[in-house]
């Protein structure tokens, strides 16, 4: 689909009959006080892709970050909507190809980054391209010791995105958008009722961009169909499928000068433009039922199949030498893989001594991974050498030589049970328990070694709420999780798996339309991937990693119209590991705060804005103390209803210009953040 073929699609969205349709309102929270929503959340969401009722109750830090806000916040990634939540900092993107991000100081593996979910399901296990916006409903930050329900996470918390799905009542919306770059973007999303049980979904999105960087441009495409059957109010099957494409140059930023990280422009690239792009696909086909019985009990489940292809060239600087100049290492990736993934739960409700929510499941997938890379390093003969100060572009290397021929097959099943107590109306207990049984085997096809692990960890977690009155409520909560983890070190060896254990406490308040929360958490994990020191062609584990800090989250949706959404976070994360020189944790600031305010003007024209702060970072841990400088970045923008119909947006992001780095993995690369940007929207709706 091209931007053409989608602007195509405009009369087809005028031609859809207005429909009168009740307006959406912020869903009011259960007895409990269901996680807290950021937005206007349009429909009750659905238990079969959305976070537990435990999960979200007993962490009073966990946010759910609804599609309006995220429209409204100019978020064009999953990391910038993942802004408005306190304790999320942004990590290396593998060459802007992934979305990668740390809660509370944790980060995924150097090569495959944090894992995050789509409608309760792993969606990046192996690897994956970036989210696309148009597809989002809400995103759920679901933090604290969640381990023993959902396993396969960093103990902080985790992140599931929930998409689109259809709904009867018929809408549509299509958006064309312009702004800086030369970056032109189409949306289409159309959707209502086929019969009176069945409605169906369409979303597709083209984007391209020439990059705000030299040589790195964009190209992204997606297509989301989604059909739902519900003969009764007790029934609702769903199937979601998703066709995504996103092909851009692989693009490492650029070094640090005498440990200036601001040195080298930039725009400046150091690869080649003749390599081309480099590509993702995602294809993803997903089932998913929801069935009540009765009043008090629910089956929810579902199966989802992903198959994912990275292919392409990349020029990567590799050392830096006299001039200043660089040699770089020429590398081709070929990875692809295959994801199946089933889940069910029973959820219910029982009378014994007060109320009980018990709940019973069991997980399954089973992955296959190839990962193929071909490279050759530089050499003093043979340097493939580029200029930092005038970069020329034309150099030839040696042809490459096998680097990585590694197939991993994994298989996993889960059991948990827990159980979620109303003791009395104040206090609430919750208690669980998951069995873990697991065998991942790694072929290593180039040095024919053939390994096998396989783990059976019992973990658990426990928490407690307390509502002191009805505004005030305290918490507290301790678990255990696991991550298994991919790819061979040096020796050829696969790796044990991330072991982690964390607590946290706090204090919740609500009023009518204002939310307020403050965290402590205390985590440890262990064996935790990072670059091998004795070679950084490699990973190896680390020790330990401890992190400890504080969260403020703060919302408020005020008389008039006004919306509030702000948050800070101390967060101190250290390594315990001798063999690593440096025991900072790369990206993670000590300090990062984020406030943003939206307001209606009159009934037609409203306007936005916020800032956005971080306090140094690490931006290498090879023990040169390199860090990233402070930022504040600021945003703002205005939209104007030209009927009931038609809209425009205008927004500007990094509005004062800033210059500071996005993210860093070491010193020879740093990816600079984009400098200010404009971008124009027009909305036609039905």
């Amino acid at each position: 689909m091209t931007i053409r073929s989608a602007a195509r699609l405009l009369p087809l969205v005028l031609a859809t009959p207005a429909v009168a349709q009740q307006a959406p309102t912020p869903t009011a929270a259960d007895d409990h006080g269901e996680i807290v929503v950021l937005g206007t959340r349009r429909s009750a969401p659905d238990r079969a892709i959305a976070s537990d009722l435990a999960t979200q109750v007993l962490s009073q830090s966990s946010r759910a970050i609804e599609a309006d806000l995220i429209r409204d916040y100019g978020a064009r990634r999953l990391n910038d909507a993942l802004e408005l939540v306190s304790g999320v900092s942004r990590q290396n993107n593998l060459g802007g190809l992934r979305d990668n991000f740390a809660i509370r100081g944790f980060l995924g593996t150097p090569d495959t980054g944090a894992e995050y979910y789509v409608d309760g399901f792993l969606a990046n296990r192996g690897f994956g391209p970036p989210r696309d916006p148009a597809l989002v409903e809400r995103i759920e930050v679901l933090k604290g010791p969640a381990g023993a329900l959902f396993g396969e996470i960093d103990p902080a918390g985790r992140v599931n995105v929930v998409q689109k799905t259809p709904s009867f009542a018929p809408s549509a919306t299509a958006a064309l958008s312009y702004g800086s770059f030369d970056t032109a973007r189409a949306e289409l999303d159309a959707t209502g009722a086929l019969t009176g049980t069945v409605a169906a979904r369409i979303v597709v999105a083209a984007e391209r961009s020439d990059g705000y960087r030299d040589h790195v441009d964009l190209r992204r495409t997606v297509a989301a169909p989604s059909l739902t059957w519900a003969p009764s109010d007790a029934t609702r099957l769903t199937y979601s499928g998703e066709w995504l494409r996103f092909a851009t140059p692989f693009d490492r930023g650029v070094p640090a000068l005498a440990g200036d990280t601001k040195a080298v422009p930039y725009d400046r690239f150091f690869g080649e433009p003749a390599d081309g792009r480099v590509t993702s696909r995602n294809m993803r086909q997903q089932l998913t039922l929801s069935q009540r019985f009765g009043a008090d009990w629910t089956l929810n489940g579902g199966v989802a199949w992903r198959h994912g292809r990275l292919t392409g060239f990349s020029s990567e600087q590799s050392l830096l030498v006299a001039g200043p100049a660089l040699r770089r290492q020429r590398r081709y990736r070929d990875f692809a893989v295959d994801d199946v993934s089933g889940r069910a739960e029973l959820s219910g409700r029982a009378e014994l001594l007060g109320t009980h929510h018990p709940a019973l499941g069991l997980r399954a997938y089973s992955l296959a991974f190839d990962e193929r890379q071909w490279r050759r390093s530089p050499t003093a003969a043979a340097p493939y050498l580029i200029s930092v100060t005038d970069p020329v572009y034309g150099a030839t290397t040696l042809p490459l030589l096998p680097f990585t021929d590694n197939r991993e097959d994994r298989r996993a099943l889960a059991l948990y049970a827990q159980d979620m107590w109303d003791v009395t109306d104040r206090l609430t207990l919750n208690g669980g328990i998951r069995f873990d049984t697991w065998r991942q085997r790694t072929r290593n096809r180039r040095t024919g070694l053939d390994a096998t692990i396989s783990h059976h960890p019992l973990d658990g977690r426990v928490a407690a709420r307390y509502r002191v009155d009805d505004h005030l409520a305290l918490h507290a909560s301790y678990g255990e999780s696991y991550r298994a983890n991919s790819s061979t070190g040096r020796t050829g060896q696969p790796f044990a798996p991330e072991r982690g254990e964390g607590w946290e406490a706090g204090i919740a308040f609500r009023r009518p339309g204002i939310d307020a929360a403050v965290t402590y958490f205390d985590i440890d994990k262990s064996n935790i991937l990072a670059v091998d020191p004795v070679d950084a062609n490699f990973l190896a584990p680390v020790g330990e990693l401890r992190s400890r800090g504080v969260e403020l989250d703060a919302s408020a949706n005020l008389p008039g119209g006004l919306r509030l959404v702000g948050n800070y976070a101390w967060v101190h994360a250290r390594v315990d590991d001798a063999r690593f020189p440096s025991a900072r944790v790369l990206n993670v600031p000590e300090h990062q705060a984020n406030v943003f305010l939206s307001a209606p003007i009159t009934r037609a024209f409203r306007a936005s804005g916020g800032a956005t702060y971080q306090s140094r970072r690490a931006a290498a841990i090879d023990g040169s103390g390199l860090a990233l400088p402070a930022f504040l970045r600021a945003r703002a923008a205005v939209e104007v209803d030209l009927s009931d119909r038609f809209s425009v947006r205008g927004e500007v992001d990094n509005l004062f210009d800033e210059t500071y780095a996005d993210s860093s993995y070491s010193p020879l690369w740093i990816l600079p953040a984009p400098p200010r940007s404009v971008r124009v929207t027009l909305t036609v709706r039905s």
